[in-house]
């Protein structure tokens, strides 16, 4: 009895672990790269400002922020910014479903004096940002392997409590059916 109780638990706390991580998959949309390079860039008005100069991902391929070309005249005079990601939207910029014509649009989520507000894409950007990046995960990898331990740990504790408390019931059961 106090086996078959004990199996009831672990699969109940199994289940709800994979309940728990079925729910944190979001969906997501389905890029390309290709077309989204050179997308055209509006702003919160929806002016034209730009156009994607460039893609920046991070170290687990997600999009980090694009490099954006604006206040180009004749190909002359164009600043590049960079615009991380969660202050843009990419959508379609047509409604062919067709593989071969599939163009994006990237609206920003700012007028174009905030644009200019824009750390400008250049060397000093890149190692500085790339120093950051690096040492949030770092940081992140750390936390992560201390949340595991504890996890373990309570886990264990947990397991090893549930089990007591099994086996005192599974005894005091017997003693009263004597």
């Amino acid at each position: 009895m106090r086996k078959s109780i004990i199996r009831a638990m672990g699969a109940s706390l199994l289940a709800g672990g994979v309940a728990m991580s079925l729910s944190a998959v979001a969906a997501e949309g389905l890029y390309t790269m290709d077309e989204l390079k050179d997308a055209d860039v509006f702003d919160s008005t929806g002016e034209e400002i730009g156009e994607v100069e460039d893609i920046l991902m991070s170290n687990d391929m997600s999009v980090h922020s694009l490099v954006i070309e604006t206040g180009e005249i004749l190909g002359l005079g164009g600043n590049e910014v960079v615009a991380e990601r969660g202050t843009f939207t990419v959508v379609r910029a047509s409604d062919k479903g067709d593989f071969d014509d599939v163009e994006y649009e990237v609206h920003m989520e700012m007028t174009q004096d905030e644009l200019k507000k824009l750390p400008e894409y250049d060397e000093d950007w890149w190692n500085q940002t790339s120093q950051s990046l690096q040492k949030a995960w770092e940081n992140t990898k750390e936390v992560s392997e201390s949340a595991w331990e504890n996890t373990k740990q309570a886990t264990s504790s947990a397991w090893y409590n549930v089990k007591q408390g099994v086996e005192e019931m599974g005894d005091e059961v017997e003693q009263a059916t004597e």
